[in-house]
Parts: structure tokens; C-alpha cells; sequence
């Protein structure tokens, strides 16, 4: 399609070497392009090898000048950049393509131009002829490819937008599908010009839900009066951002006609620039330099928004931005808790020294480095002793939950960080980790792990194939669960549930700690900008051992925490989990309020956790659905229909894994290959993960004795007697706890239940556990079996299918499995819920 579209535009797929050096038609005189240029780095920009945070102001419109220009004449834009410059901005947002004076200008004083391409788009059509929706896209094309061609390679052009606020009536006019096909097609014109250029395209809070995947970073148009709203409404935009950065491309407030208004535009900018840094934008605009601004060259009166007025006098805000241009991340606290930071590797000589490098390089005040050797067979040791300040703890080989405890009792800090020997921080990480503590009952923090864009592509594929480290958000700034290569907690919180449980010796301690810390009632906080780089080890067989060693991870947790996962062995996720790279499945729900006129029409739910389930529960079912009908199809041929719906169901979850992978930008030839290889890792995942977690089971053997209850313990036929000591609610929870200890999958419930607690105790039985305070000075516990109704119906259903369409043989041996999973389910009902508690009492 982009082709198509270019072949009108010589020039548009020209080598990159062949467009170094552009002639600007207007002006007759050769631009220099330069050496260096703005890039995306994580959720941040870079420049060089130093980071590069946006501080931007909007400059114009303005009336149009006699080369047709909507800049003021080149003596005026030269003073009003020295004074932006001076202000300490380094990013001017105008709202046109500029022109080679005002390049040149920007690089006089070190700015870098972030230019609108200004187009006549939908907003301006009457109808929905498919002739005009053509001709928009044909203009759009033609002005951004003019566009590009002229600042293509220029390092102070940072970067074009593509647009600037669609309005939501308009998208909802024609479908944003319509919409977002053109400005992927324009982004597309863009890196085919120059792939180094960055796009974006400016967005505003009531057409949130347009999706711009193909965007470098995302840019919002964002004005709020009040800074909770404020910080909530950025903490939003962080997660629909996703890896990628977030800036405003306006922000700001009217001056009014006094000075009492003039200064509550001051207090205004003031937290708003706050506001930004603390929630770890990329950058902000403010909007705007001047008053001076015109619309259709006709002079706007009475906006008053400029940083100064129309005479260029400075405005009190003025004073605020210098103020915040000067200031970083380090700036938002006087003081910073002490933190150490717990590096565990075991052979980790391979990447240690990227991750200490970086480590060593954070400069965060009072900030302590361990290293803990978990019995390392090759030089991890050595590397770690080459950096005079890190301490080195060596262990025996004990495992990962082992190697934390040895690091939290080697540390000294409040606050202790975990990071793995194969990631490394971004320079603002500990930060920001800080600033995700944010009240006093969150006890811990996380932030996004990702994968370095300059991994090898198996790398690659294996960051947006499912069971990676991810975490689980309860809302945009609270976790259920962040992973141990970039966790942190308080040290009072780690020695309230007693650290790390050593039976995880790979994988699992993270989930763990964190179930433990949200049981004792504190809350687990997550920043966005809190990032770490994670490698991820290519290989399809690789990552097959690694996803059966997270399965035995969670059969493990699963014995410490059985009523947080399904009976199909999957943890039971009260959030919603982040971390693959690739597309959600599934039209999310938007909110567009009565006749589609709410100020902010938000999008909801557009994780795709539902295809999460069709795959760790559906492809396993699957499979045994082939198994199962294959080789009944084989007495009659009416089951190969169930073989061939399994095999169905695999081609169509496979079909849409590779429709959602995202192959890098810069991949040229093998982008179906990566798709297909994505599809193939995301299949053949939920198979080596269930059987690590079959194999995972076995850990409840390893559980210690409860010993919570009183004692001692009487059986009167299917009821348990026990010695009323304090209150029956808490000796209800203490029998609960140890029937969980004890393997039993516990549902606690909504408290409008006739009994205490319901049990998983058979495929087609569960339990319901009751307690009572009677006789005087006991309390008797029982548990009523009862019957799994649908299951029973559809056993029975599928026992008559077989008796008609196989033989007698099988089903009898159906009706015998049947019988023997009901009689167990009984069994442990009356007979093991009774020497559990016998064993837990005192």
C-alpha cells in the first residue's frame, strides 16, 4: 500500500545514504545534517550516550509572513529563541513544517524542533464518500512526505506529528479504524524517508482509545485543574504508553487579566511540571512561549496562556519553568531513604558485568551494591570483586529464595531493591522505585522490565511469547505481583513475613513474597518509569526448560497458596497482567458517555487476559481432546469430528498469536518468519508449563506442621471436636489455614453463605466447611459433601454417548472412574479433614 501511495513522491524510497544531505527548495542553500540524533530509549529519549529529558514550550501560531511561513520574521524568532533558550527549554513545538531560517535558528541555540504536519483531515468533510476519505490520505501523504524530505537527517528536528487532535465526534464518525490506517501509512512514508526521524502524533484525553502502535511515542494534549486528576490522568497515560515514551504536548493554564490571575497560573505550571517529572514523563510542552497568536491570520484576543505576553514581557510562570528546567528526578525530595541493592547470580559471567556497570553508575545518594555468589561454577565471583564498591557474599549453591535472605542479611539499607544479574537499571530507576512508595501502607514496588531492543531476534521472540516476568496490576499505580528482577521492598515489610522462602530455588519467590505482603494488609505500589532492561535467552528449546521450570515454580506456590489458583493449576489473578509485547485480542470496552460526549472516553479492559486462559487452559484441552478422540475414532468414526475441532482450535489460537506478534521496525525480510515463530513459542508455552507444574506438586511434602489449633482433638463420627480457646472466627481461620497448608484448595466466601468456607475435594464433589460454638467449651467442625451438579449432568451425558457409540467395556470403565473420584472426594471429606486437624492441634 505504501508503495502505492509513494509513487507520486520521487524520492520517498531512496537509500538512506542517498538522502544525507537535502537541498530546501525555498531557500536554494544546503542543510547540514548532523551527527547526532534524539532516540528512544525505554520509556525515556537519549542524546548520544546521555539522557535527553524533553523540555519543551509551544511556539504559534502565528500570521503568516510574506514567504507564506506561520513564523514571525527571522529577527524576532531569533530573539524569542534566545530567550526559550535562556528559559532552559530544549525542545520548540510549533504547530507547522518550518522552514530552513527557523532550522538553522533552533541550532543556533541547541533547540530541537518538534513540528505538526498540518493537513485539511476529516474534520473538515462533509459526508463519508470513500472518493474523500481517499483525498484526505492522498494530502496527508503528499504533506508529510514534503515534510520529511526537507528536514530528513537534520538533528535538530527531533522528531513530526502527525496530527493533533482528531476530535472524538470525528472518530466516532467514521471508526478509528479508518483513522489510524492513514497515520500508520503516514508513519510508514516517515522511516521509509528517514528511519531515524521519530513520530508521534498529538492525542487529547477524549480520544484516549485511538490505538497508535506504529508511533515512536505517544503525545498528549493534557489540561487539568486539579493535581490529583492530574497525577492520576499521567499515571493512566504511562500504561497505555506501554514500553514506549509519553510526553505532554501541551499543558498549562489561562493568565487571566490580573496579576492575581497571573500568579495562579504560576502555582498552576509549578505543580504541573512537578506533576510530570514525579510521574516519570519523558518530557513536557508547556503551552504556550507567547500571547502572540493568530488563527487563520486573524489575531486571537483575550488568550492569555503565553509564558509571556504579546510584547514578550515575562509572565511569573516564566520564573516557575526556568526553575523546572533545571531540575531532574533527584530534585522532587531533599532526602532519599538508604537502599541496597541485591544482585543474586549463579554462572552469571556472562552478563554480570553489563549489570554492575550500570549498577555502579546509578547516583542515587547512599545507595548500597551486594552481589551474592549462589555457588557460581564459572568467574561471576572475579567480576564482582573487580568493582571496589560492591560487596560479594558467597554461598554454597542454594538457590534463588536461599541467595535473597543471604543478600537481606548482608544489606544495611531501609529499602531493599532486587535485581537480576541479567538486567541492568535505567539511570532514574531507584528513584523512581521511591517515588512509587507513595503511602505509608505500601510496603513495596516494581516497575517494567524490558527487553533490550538490541537483543538478537530469538531474543525477541521470546519477549512477546507468553510466561515472561510481568507484572499484575490491581489499578494503574498498585500491584498484585512485580517480578524479582526489578522488586523492592521495605526492610521492615521483608522481616514481617520472614523474607524468602528457600523451597524456590529457581523461580516462585517473587510471586510469594508479594501474596505474603498483600495478606498482612499492605499495599504493593509500581511506577512506570522505574525501569530495568531484561534479557531474555533465545532458543525455542531454551525457553521450553525455562517455562517447565516457572511451571514447578507454581506448583510450589500453589501448595503455600491453593486458594489463589483454578483447579487447573493456574494462579487465580485478581489483576491484569502486563508484559507481552504483542497486540491485545478483543474490541475493548470505551466509555464515550451520554451521546458520546464525555471529556474523557476511556478505555477499559483492552489486556486480552481472556486469550491468557485460552491458552494455559484451552490448548492443554485441547490436546487431550485430539488424544482422547483420536483413538476412539479408531472404534467409530463420529469422534474424529472432536479430534478435528482440537486441531481446529490450535490452527485458529496459533493464527492469532501471529497476527498479534509486533516484528521490530527495523525488520526488513523474515517478518512472517517472526510472527510463525511467536505463534509457535505461544502454543507449544502452556504444554511445558503445565508439565512443570505437574511435577511441582510433589512440594507439599515439604510443608511444616501448622500447629495453630488447640488440643486436644475428638472425631464423633464425621464431626471434629475441638477445645473452644478464644474466639470460633478465629479458630474457623486457623482450621482453614491448615487445611490449606495441608494441600486443600480453600474458596473463602462473600459472608451471605450458610458455611464457613467451601473445598475442592474431588472433581465432581466439593465440601462445605461449617463450624459452630456448641457444646459450651468446644467447637465442632464438619464438612458436607455435595455434589458438582453441571459435572455430574454432563459425565452422565458423556457416559450414555459412549455407551451407544462404543462398547459396554468403556463405559464401565467410566462409571468405575467416576466412582472412585466421588468416593474420594467423600473420603476426604469425612476421614481427611480429620487427622489434618489432629495433626495441626497443639
Amino acid at each position: 500500500m505504501l508503495e502505492n501511495q509513494c509513487a507520486g513522491f520521487p524520492g520517498c524510497r531512496q537509500e538512506t545514504e542517498e538522502r544525507r544531505v537535502l537541498f530546501a527548495a525555498d531557500a536554494r542553500s544546503e542543510v547540514r545534517v548532523l551527527t547526532s540524533r534524539v532516540r528512544v530509549d525505554g520509556k525515556f529519549f537519549a542524546l548520544g550516550d546521555e539522557r535527553f529529558r524533553l523540555r519543551g514550550v509551544t511556539y504559534g501560531t502565528f500570521r503568516t509572513r510574506g514567504d507564506g511561513a506561520s513564523f514571525p520574521e527571522r529577527e524576532q524568532v531569533k530573539r524569542d529563541f534566545a530567550a526559550i533558550n535562556e528559559a532552559g527549554f530544549n525542545v520548540v513545538r510549533t504547530y507547522s513544517p518550518p522552514p530552513v531560517d527557523i532550522i538553522e535558528l533552533a541550532a543556533d541555540w541547541d533547540l530541537y524542533l518538534l513540528p505538526d504536519i498540518f493537513y485539511a483531515d476529516w474534520r473538515y468533510l462533509v459526508g463519508m464518500s470513500r472518493r474523500e476519505l481517499r483525498r484526505v490520505a492522498r494530502v496527508a501523504l503528499a504533506e508529510v512526505v514534503e515534510a520529511t524530505r526537507r528536514v530528513a537527517g537534520i538533528e535538530h528536528v527531533m522528531g513530526l506529528s502527525l496530527g493533533n487532535e482528531v476530535p472524538a465526534d470525528v472518530l466516532r464518525w467514521l471508526g478509528t479504524k479508518t483513522v489510524v490506517t492513514v497515520l500508520d501509512d503516514l508513519a510508514d512514508a516517515v522511516r521509509a524517508l528517514d528511519p531515524d526521524l521519530l513520530v508521534t502524533y498529538a492525542n487529547y484525553p477524549t480520544a484516549e482509545y485511538l490505538p497508535l502502535d506504529g508511533l515512536d511515542f505517544l503525545t498528549f494534549n493534557v489540561f487539568l485543574e486539579q493535581q490529583q486528576d492530574f497525577r492520576s490522568y499521567l499515571t493512566r497515560l504511562q500504561l497505555l504508553a506501554g514500553e514506549r515514551p509519553v510526553i505532554l504536548g501541551e499543558m498549562g493554564s489561562h493568565a487571566g487579566e490580573d496579576l492575581a490571575g497571573e500568579r495562579r497560573q504560576a502555582e498552576s505550571l509549578d505543580w504541573q511540571m512537578e506533576t510530570a517529572l514525579d510521574r516519570g514523563l519523558a518530557g513536557a510542552c508547556v503551552f504556550s512561549w507567547t500571547d502572540d497568536w493568530w488563527v487563520d491570520d486573524r489575531e486571537v484576543e483575550g488568550w492569555r496562556f503565553g509564558l509571556t505576553r504579546a510584547d514578550r514581557s515575562p509572565r511569573p510562570a516564566l520564573d516557575v519553568a526556568m526553575r523546572w528546567n533545571t531540575a531532574d528526578v533527584r530534585d522532587l525530595r531533599s532526602a532519599w531513604p538508604s537502599m541496597s541493592v541485591i544482585i543474586c547470580a549463579y554462572n552469571a559471567a556472562a552478563t554480570l558485568d553489563e549489570c554492575l556497570r550500570h549498577t555502579m553508575a546509578l547516583e542515587y545518594p547512599n545507595l548500597e551494591i551486594v552481589v551474592v555468589d549462589d555457588g557460581s561454577t564459572d568467574n561471576t565471583a572475579a567480576i564482582a570483586r573487580q568493582y571496589a564498591g560492591v560487596r560479594l557474599v558467597s554461598i554454597e549453591h542454594s538457590g534463588l529464595g536461599a541467595a535473597r535472605n543471604e543478600g537481606l542479611r548482608a544489606s544495611t539499607g531501609d529499602l531493599v531493591a532486587y535485581l537480576d544479574s541479567d538486567a541492568y537499571p535505567s539511570p532514574e530507576w531507584p528513584f523512581y522505585l521511591v517515588l512509587g512508595l507513595d503511602r505509608a501502607n505500601v510496603g513495596g514496588v516494581g516497575g517494567p522490565n524490558l527487553a533490550p531492543r538490541t537483543d538478537p531476534l530469538g531474543s525477541q521472540v521470546v519477549a512477546q511469547s507468553p510466561g515472561g516476568p510481568a507484572h499484575v496490576l490491581l489499578a494503574d499505580d498498585r500491584a498484585e505481583h512485580v517480578p524479582g528482577c526489578n522488586m523492592a521492598f521495605w526492610r521492615l515489610v521483608l522481616d514481617e513475613v520472614a523474607g524468602f522462602d528457600p523451597v524456590y530455588t529457581a523461580a516462585g519467590d517473587d510471586v510469594d513474597v508479594c501474596w505474603k505482603v498483600l495478606d498482612r494488609r499492605w499495599e504493593i505500589g509500581f511506577h512506570a518509569a522505574a525501569v530495568v532492561w531484561h534479557h531474555r535467552r533465545g532458543g525455542l528449546l531454551h525457553y521450553l526448560r525455562q517455562q517447565r521450570g516457572y511451571g514447578r515454580a507454581e506448583g510450589v506456590v500453589a501448595a503455600r497458596h491453593p486458594d489463589r489458583f483454578t483447579p487447573m493449576g493456574t494462579a487465580r489473578w485478581h489483576g491484569h497482567i502486563y508484559g507481552s509485547l504483542a497486540h491485545a485480542v478483543g474490541r475493548p470496552r470505551i466509555y464515550r458517555g451520554p451521546f458520546g460526549a464525555a471529556e474523557y472516553q476511556s478505555i477499559y479492559r483492552g489486556t486480552g487476559d481472556g486469550l491468557a486462559v485460552a491458552h494455559q487452559a484451552g490448548i492443554p484441552l485441547a490436546l487431550g481432546l485430539i488424544a482422547v478422540c483420536g483413538t476412539l475414532a479408531l472404534a467409530s468414526g463420529i469422534w474424529a469430528a472432536g479430534a478435528a475441532a482440537g486441531l481446529a482450535f490450535l490452527g485458529v489460537i496459533g493464527g492469532v498469536d501471529a497476527v498479534r506478534a509486533r516484528p521490530p521496525h527495523g525488520l526488513q525480510r523474515g517478518r512472517l518468519r517472526f510472527r510463525y515463530s511467536v505463534a509457535a513459542h505461544s502454543v507449544l508455552q502452556p504444554l511445558a508449563r503445565t508439565w512443570g507444574r505437574l511435577t511441582g506438586m510433589t512440594a507439599r511434602r515439604s510443608l511444616p506442621s501448622p500447629a495453630t489449633l488447640p488440643g486436644p482433638v475428638r472425631r464423633v463420627g464425621s464431626v471434629v471436636v475441638l477445645p473452644e480457646d478464644g474466639r470460633r472466627p478465629d479458630l474457623a481461620a486457623g482450621v482453614i489455614t491448615a487445611l490449606r497448608q495441608a494441600g486443600f484448595r480453600v474458596v473463602i466466601p462473600t459472608g451471605w453463605e450458610a458455611f464457613d468456607a467451601r473445598l475442592n475435594l474431588a472433581a465432581l464433589v466439593y465440601g462445605e466447611l461449617l463450624t459452630s460454638s456448641h457444646p459450651p467449651g468446644s467447637v465442632q467442625v464438619r464438612v458436607r459433601p455435595r455434589v458438582r451438579r453441571w459435572r455430574v449432568m454432563l459425565a452422565a451425558a458423556a457416559t450414555v454417548v459412549v455407551a451407544l457409540q462404543v462398547s459396554l467395556v468403556v463405559t464401565a470403565a467410566i462409571v468405575v472412574v467416576v466412582a472412585l473420584d466421588s468416593a474420594r472426594g467423600v473420603w476426604r471429606a469425612r476421614r481427611r479433614v480429620a487427622r489434618v486437624l489432629r495433626r495441626a492441634a497443639r
